[in-house]
């Protein structure tokens, strides 16, 4: 999984940088994914009460923030970037991590929302755009950083 890395050398092209900053972008997201699934699990077969529709407004309102706040840091030390330079690459690299926690944030909310069907999907829901939104800026971040 972590090959594209492995493999940059000292000048990668675009794409085999754009390569490794999606991969990189997928195992942050699936680092948040997976343990917020083994707790969500569990915590959705106990049971919960139903919520308020002024708590699901709560919760997507911060999903929303945090995930913007998130993609605003990332995009920020993507601009940091000095182009064509190994300190560069790895700040792309560092950029696209933090990205992957931006459609982190609504699924670690959606795994605790389980048994709250209009939770979960509006979770899943701005999970899946800011994951997109995170998604079209990895091509940005690669050709900028490849120089």
């Amino acid at each position: 999984m972590l090959s594209p890395l492995r493999s940059l050398g000292e000048r990668p092209s675009a794409a085999h940088l754009l390569a490794a900053l999606r991969r990189v972008y997928l195992l942050g997201l699936a680092a948040l994914l997976i343990p917020g699934l083994l707790i969500g699990l569990p915590y959705a077969l106990l049971g919960s009460a139903a919520w308020s529709g002024g708590v699901l407004t709560a919760l997507g309102v911060t999903a929303l923030l945090c995930a913007g706040l998130a993609l605003g840091l990332a995009t920020r030390t993507a601009r940091q970037v000095t182009p064509g330079t190994p300190e560069g690459r790895a700040l792309s690299i560092q950029a696209a991590i933090q990205a992957a926690s931006a459609p982190g944030v609504p699924l670690l909310m959606a795994c605790t929302a389980l048994t709250q069907p209009l939770a979960l999907l509006t979770l899943l829901l701005l999970a899946a755009v800011v994951g997109v939104a995170g998604w079209l800026t990895l091509p940005q971040w690669s050709q900028r950083a490849s120089g």
